[in-house]
């Protein structure tokens, strides 16, 4: 058995049935994360907003919660079907030419590379636990809205036009379980590809570091600047963006009169690695100790007169 093999079954736990179910699922994939390493690729500097000092952990340890891509059905059985199919799209991390993404100067209107970084970063903002929560707080909304009312209504208006409301699924949808809304979640989850179709459109920039400074977290993909709210993909002052390396950050936005695909180089390492400290739900990545990621954020915030 080779160590990728007995790491993979490790990780996966039998059924009723006796088939293997993925147990503990990464929400940011292992792959990506070792760009971000802190020695051969095993091992990552990863710091808490909240308590407790900077520790080197290992990368399989780390963005990892049980069973978030394998929800259990109505006969009892768990599905990670979801999980499998995003292990397929994180070879991509594997490939030569996600090496080229993270270290060299690509061509990112070539269509292949751009529709790979695309689908990537899309799976990447939407699989997070947070976007769970997001999912789980608008249900809560539907179920308090419509619940307030005696009768369901027969029709609502989107966009000015008339739609007919069907109310045989409404008490199971309702009276949705942690595993039913879980569910759902993946299924939307799996349909990442209308989202990617967005990033391709957009216009892109690579900022470029001059020394290995970028960090990431355990939400990798900030949409918006952190500071407002976000009013959509298509929005004029959209903004995403994805630390890709060390080295390299990926901005998307709308501003289609600036040239596409340019790398630029990064003003200020410290600025950027803040707002992606902000980002993140609870942990930052780092291949660098964090107190040292920590210090050049505080100096670059002096100087800026915060």
């Amino acid at each position: 058995m080779s160590k990728n093999q007995s790491s993979t079954r490790s990780e996966s736990k039998n059924d009723a049935t006796g088939k293997q179910v993925t147990r503990r699922c990464h929400w940011v994939a292992q792959s990506y994360l070792k760009a971000f390493s802190a020695d051969d690729g095993r091992r990552i500097w990863r710091f808490s907003k909240h308590e407790g000092d900077p520790e080197l952990k290992r990368i399989d340890k780390v963005a990892v919660k049980f069973h978030l891509y394998a929800p259990m059905g109505a006969d009892g059985r768990r599905n990670d079907a979801l999980e499998k199919k995003l292990a397929e799209v994180e070879n991509f991390y594997g490939e030569p030419m996600w090496k080229a993404v993270c270290n060299d100067f690509p061509d990112f209107s070539w269509e292949p590379l751009r529709k790979m970084v695309a689908l990537l970063a899309a799976i990447t903002w939407l699989r997070t636990p947070k976007q769970f929560e997001y999912w789980k707080s608008v249900h809560q909304q539907f179920v308090d809205f419509f619940s307030q009312h005696d009768n369901l209504p027969d029709f609502v208006y989107i966009n000015d036009q008339r739609i007919k409301l069907d109310h045989s699924d409404w008490l199971a949808y309702r009276d949705a379980t942690e595993e039913n809304m879980k569910g759902a979640w993946n299924e939307w989850l799996s349909q990442s590809a209308g989202i990617a179709e967005i990033f391709l459109r957009m216009r892109w920039a690579i900022i470029v570091s001059d020394k290995p400074a970028i960090v990431t977290s355990d939400n990798p993909v900030m949409v918006g600047d952190t500071l407002g709210p976000h009013r959509g993909l298509k929005h004029p002052d959209a903004l995403v963006t994805f630390p890709l390396s060390p080295t390299r950050v990926l901005v998307m936005d709308n501003r289609h009169s600036e040239p596409d695909a340019q790398f630029y180089s990064a003003a200020s390492p410290a600025a950027i690695n803040s707002l992606i400290w902000r980002n993140a739900i609870e942990h930052m990545f780092s291949p660098r100790n964090p107190d040292e990621v920590c210090a050049e954020i505080d100096v670059e915030a002096s100087r800026m007169g915060f």
